[in-house]
Parts: structure tokens; C-alpha cells; sequence
């Protein structure tokens, strides 16, 4: 006897597995019910904040193959029209970097801006030897402009610009030195004028500038007498060279007016320059602008605390965080405008290996002489 399955029991075989099977889904794996993990906010951030820093290190390292000009406006008491707009060019630091073929990066920048004198502060060659890059820039410059002098001292990781350890390759100067005079620059040995309608700017090295001629006068003149009498003609040459920056600088404090501009370049800086009052002068007379490079900017610079490191043994903690003071660009102290240079090299053995150039790019000063009645 058939008898047709009940309504429940319909219902019982709707979920029996011949018929669930072609709806059936896969079996869940093992981590189905693990809870699922949520990605931490500080992950995100992590990722955000190294990615801004690797662009910014490719930034920093793209614009260190370049160099800024820094325009500076200094008023001058008393300078007279026929120097007012007088442009200076302040180079310091280089230590053996080319910026582009030649240095064909300068020919291309200041070709727009124009210079009427060219200072170089020091450490254009270093202790890595390498002149070529100086005497290129020296080239370009002189294409430039030929008629714009060119001025320039040793810094202190130069090679010695004179000594009788040079004698036997011809000449007590440095390689380095006669190279650079070849090229139209000046070693500022001695103090340098530049005169117009009366009015007289003076180029001269601090050490110049501090020299107690009274002194030194006699003590060379002895030493010149020795050299000609042992008839060394190199012993000779050297000894008349140190004799002339003495009577140079004697001379240049002889003859200074009130109206004359003096205009001081050195490497290291003195934290504590004030006005040259050391020495017996036939009066006290102030500098008006006093350049120096070295700093290079403290190389590694932080933002909202400045350098990091600056080599000088003077400065509190002996340079490290000294603050903005000897990077300012530019200040006075008393009479005295105080202009550092950050540079252009990043290779110092002064500083620490690991440290480079960072929020600090390379640079050079281009200042104006300007007419003040104050």
C-alpha cells in the first residue's frame, strides 16, 4: 500500500544533502572564526613618515649638487657714489667640488648678476689636494668679468701657502698659490686698494690686519739679512715676500683716512671680534666688513634648532648646538658688519664622518655696497 509522505516530511528532505548540495559553500579553513586583525594607525604612519623622509634625503641630495646666492645689502657710512652698488663676491669653502662640467653652474648663475671684486675665504683646495676645481672657477670668473680682482687666503685644511718644504720643486710658494696667481688671483699677503675719485677701499687678511708691525719689522729685516748672506735664492725670495706684508701693513696704517673702507677677510671665525685695538696703531681704526667662512653652516642643520656641530673651540660645549649666531646672515657688532659664508664643500675632517650636507645647501655670498647717512 503507497501512501504519499506527509507534509513534515517534505519539509525534513528539503534539507537533506542531495538537495542542499548544489548550494552548499566551500568549508570554512582554520582561521574562519580567528578574530580578524586591525591594522594599527602608528603602521600607517610609519610608512608615511618614511616615505616623506626618502624624499626628502633625494631632495637634499639633488640640490647639493647645486648652489644658492645669498643678496646682501650692506649701508656704509660715508660711502661715496662712485661706490655705491659696488658688488662683492664672497666664495668660500670649496674643498675640490665641481658644480657641473668646468664649474659650468657658476658661468650660468652669475653670468646674471655681475660682480666688481671677488673674495675667496679660505679651504678652496683642503687637504685632498685637488687645485683643479679652484682653477676653473678662477677661469670662469675671469671670462666673467677680467676686470673685476680677484682676492684670495688660505684656510685652515689649505696646504701652506709659503714654506722652504716647496723649495726643491723650484719655489718656496705652494703649487697651489702659483697656480692660482697664473689664473689672475691675488694672495692677499698684503693689504690691496681700490681707489675711486679719492675714495679707497681696503682688502686685507685679519692676520694683516693684527700684525704688530713694530715688532715684526726688525725680526724680518734680520732674517732677510741671513738669507742674502747664505745666498739661498729661495730662502731669499721668501723672506723678501714675508719682509713686504709687514712694510705693506705698515704702510696701509699709515695712510688711512677716515673715509676709507676696510674690508677684512678670514677663515676661522673669532667669536669675539669686536674693533682692532690690540696693537699700536697711529689710531684706532674700525673694520667695516669682516668675512669669514669655515662654519660650512654646521653641514647637518635641524630645523627649529639649527646646526647641529660647528668646529670651533671657543664656542660653548666646543661647537655642539652652538645656535644661529655664526651662521647669521649678515649682522653688526658695533662698527663691524660680520658676513659668514656656509660654503659650497661637504668634506671636512673636522666633522664627523657620518655628517653631510642637510637643510643646508650649498651657497655663496653676492654683496652690495650701499651709501648710509646713519
Amino acid at each position: 500500500m503507497n501512501r504519499r509522505p506527509s507534509k513534515s516530511r517534505r519539509e525534513f528532505d528539503a534539507f537533506s544533502e542531495e538537495n542542499i548540495r548544489p548550494f552548499s559553500a566551500s568549508l570554512p579553513d582554520a582561521h574562519f572564526f580567528d578574530s580578524q586583525r586591525k591594522r594599527s594607525p602608528f603602521h600607517m604612519l610609519f610608512i608615511i613618515l618614511a616615505v616623506l623622509i626618502g624624499i626628502t634625503f633625494i631632495v637634499n641630495t639633488v640640490l647639493n649638487h647645486f648652489f644658492f646666492i645669498h643678496s646682501i645689502e650692506i649701508p656704509i657710512t660715508g660711502l661715496s657714489q662712485d661706490f655705491d652698488g659696488f658688488r662683492i663676491l664672497q666664495i668660500s669653502d670649496l674643498k675640490g667640488k665641481r658644480f657641473g662640467k668646468e664649474q659650468s653652474r657658476f658661468r650660468s648663475a652669475l653670468a646674471r648678476t655681475g660682480f666688481d671684486a671677488v673674495l675667496f675665504t679660505g679651504d678652496m683646495v683642503s687637504d685632498y689636494g685637488n687645485a683643479e676645481p679652484f682653477y676653473e672657477l678662477l677661469t670662469v670668473l675671469h671670462e666673467l668679468n677680467a676686470e673685476a680682482p680677484v682676492y684670495f687666503i688660505a684656510g685652515d685644511s689649505d696646504p701652506d701657502p709659503a714654506s722652504m718644504s716647496y723649495a726643491s720643486g723650484g719655489s718656496p710658494f705652494a703649487p697651489w698659490v702659483l697656480g692660482a696667481r697664473q689664473r689672475h688671483a691675488t694672495y692677499l699677503s698684503s693689504p690691496q686698494c681700490i681707489e675711486r675719485n679719492g675714495q679707497r677701499l681696503w682688502f686685507l687678511s685679519l692676520t694683516s690686519a693684527t700684525l704688530d708691525v713694530t715688532q715684526l719689522l726688525p725680526l724680518y729685516e734680520k732674517r732677510l739679512l741671513t738669507a742674502k748672506a747664505g745666498k739661498d735664492e729661495n730662502e731669499i725670495e721668501l723672506a723678501e715676500f714675508q719682509l713686504k706684508s709687514i712694510q705693506d701693513s705698515a704702510a696701509m696704517r699709515n695712510s688711512l683716512r677716515d673715509d676709507d673702507v676696510t674690508i677684512v677677510l678670514t677663515h676661522v671665525p673669532n667669536t669675539e671680534i669686536r674693533r682692532i685695538s690690540s696693537v699700536p696703531f697711529p689710531y684706532t681704526y674700525p673694520i667695516n666688513i669682516l668675512f669669514y667662512g669655515h662654519t660650512l653652516g654646521g653641514l647637518l642643520r635641524l630645523p627649529g634648532i639649527g646646526p647641529v656641530f660647528i668646529p670651533n673651540e671657543t664656542l660653548p660645549r666646543y661647537g655642539l648646538f652652538p645656535g644661529t649666531s655664526l651662521i647669521e646672515h649678515p649682522r653688526k657688532v658695533e662698527q663691524t658688519w660680520i658676513i659668514p659664508s656656509n660654503g659650497l664643500g661637504d668634506k671636512d675632517p673636522m666633522y664627523p664622518p657620518f655628517f653631510f650636507r642637510l637643510f643646508n645647501p650649498p651657497s655663496i655670498n653676492l654683496l652690495t655696497l650701499t651709501t648710509s647717512s646713519i
